[in-house]
């Protein structure tokens, strides 16, 4: 059998006189000729030569810097957005200027005013665990700052953790005494705690720091309302609140809905109409807008398309959830109120009342099967209430009876809230 040989170790052929040397010989007469020629010329020849080598090497030296320290890659200057940020923020537009501050706060951790204001705007939007997450940035950033610890007591006030509120209150106002923000945020709390005294105290306190105080005024014109019952005096109080914030919509909200008390539902409307122009998904606005059009006026298809917004931006919305169901039921779609509260149902909401409402929708479409713990559960959460309400009872109990339900009659009950729906 035949093997072709690898071509490294086949045989060559000898020659008398090596070519190797012959072209040794030729190298030789060339380098001789040519240096004579250099050296003859050198005055001419000289100049362009060094200028190319010059060049060669001033390229190698670049090729070497690029090569041992890359170009950097460029950052982006998040100045340019904070002042557009600044200015809607000043404007009344909440949710544009949230947008902005969002998309640099990685690039400015330290900056703890952008952080104050990103949980604050969380705030505005509902985004309650959002907001304390920003609101704990915010005293990262600078744990002696007395507006970071204030920040952070509204934010959890409103996360539904009162007592945090009242604990990060009085760490700003250690840090800064007469803080009236502060102080009014701690009012809150404690009207949020049922601790009507002391959130009139320490609202009290609040105006004698700062009787301008937009935040001390706002929650002076809820405890005028909510406790005292004087409107007249709420309503002056969140008159200074607006004056003095103007572009904040959780107040223009608050104030629209006392004048909808007063019966100035033009004025509520218009009020409404303004902080949605800026805000298009304003989620207590568009929920106000939607009550106040169908309670006010009478316009269920109005309001459903307020209400309909509000369950697009946040499909979770407990209170939109419940309403929309509530408009819908108006508007003779049993089906698509039936589904509204199907979703309310998958929330956390511990409302007996939207339990009720549920279960009465289960029922109109003939399903008593699924009504039965629906109203179970709302019948417990309402007889565990502190203070009951009677009217509510009675229905759990009716309705649990017509689908043939065991009932457990609960104790009479020593005071009543607000009427059943």
């Amino acid at each position: 059998m035949y093997l072709r040989t690898p071509k490294r170790y086949q045989k060559q052929r000898r020659h008398v006189v090596s070519r190797r040397f012959v072209r040794l010989v030729l190298v030789t007469l060339v380098i001789v000729i040519a240096g004579g020629f250099i050296y003859t010329r050198q005055d001419e020849i000289g100049p362009p030569v060094r200028e190319f080598i010059a060049n060669v090497a001033e390229q190698a030296q670049g090729s070497v810097a690029t090569m041992n320290a890359p170009t950097p890659l460029p950052t982006t200057d998040p100045s340019a957005r904070v002042v557009r940020a600044n200015e809607a923020w000043d404007r009344g537009a909440i949710e544009e200027a949230l947008d902005e501050y969002m998309a640099v706060a990685d690039a400015a951790p330290n900056n703890s005013l952008l952080q104050q204001r990103i949980a604050l705007g969380l705030i505005m939007q509902g985004r309650g665990d959002e907001a304390v997450i920003a609101a704990e940035r915010a005293v990262t950033a600078d744990p002696f700052n007395a507006g970071a610890w204030a920040i952070r007591a509204l934010a959890y006030d409103r996360a539904g953790q009162p007592e945090t509120a009242i604990a990060s209150a009085l760490q700003s106002i250690s840090l800064e005494p007469n803080n009236a923000p502060a102080l009014a945020y701690m009012a809150e709390a404690y009207l949020d705690l049922d601790r009507y005294d002391l959130a009139q105290e320490t609202i009290a306190r609040a105006l004698t720091a700062d009787p301008n105080s937009y935040e001390a005024n706002y929650v002076d014109g809820l405890l005028n309302w909510q406790v005292v019952y004087d409107l007249a005096a709420a309503q002056e109080s969140f008159d200074v609140a607006s004056d003095e914030a103007p572009n904040l919509p959780y107040i223009t909200v608050d104030r629209a809905w006392l004048e909808w008390n007063l019966g100035n539902n033009d004025l509520a409307q218009s009020l409404l109409t303004e902080v949605l122009e800026l805000n298009p998904t304003n989620l207590d606005a568009l929920f106000a807008l939607g009550y106040l059009y169908y309670q006010a006026y009478g316009d269920p298809n109005q309001a459903f398309d307020y209400i309909d917004r509000c369950v697009s931006a946040d499909p979770t919305n407990i209170a939109c959830l419940n309403y929309l169901g509530t408009l819908l039921t108006a508007l003779g779609d049993t089906q698509g109120a039936l589904n509204s509260y199907r979703r309310l149902m998958q929330t956390d909401t511990t409302n007996p009342a939207h339990f009720l409402a549920a279960g009465r929708a289960y029922m109109s479409a003939g399903d008593c099967s699924s009504a039965i713990p629906v109203l179970e559960r709302g019948y417990e959460q309402q007889q565990d209430q502190d203070l009951t309400n009677t009217d509510r009872l009675a229905l759990f109990e009716e309705y649990l009876s017509e689908c043939g339900a065991p009932v457990f009659i609960a104790p009479a009950a020593e005071a009543t809230e607000e009427a059943a729906p």
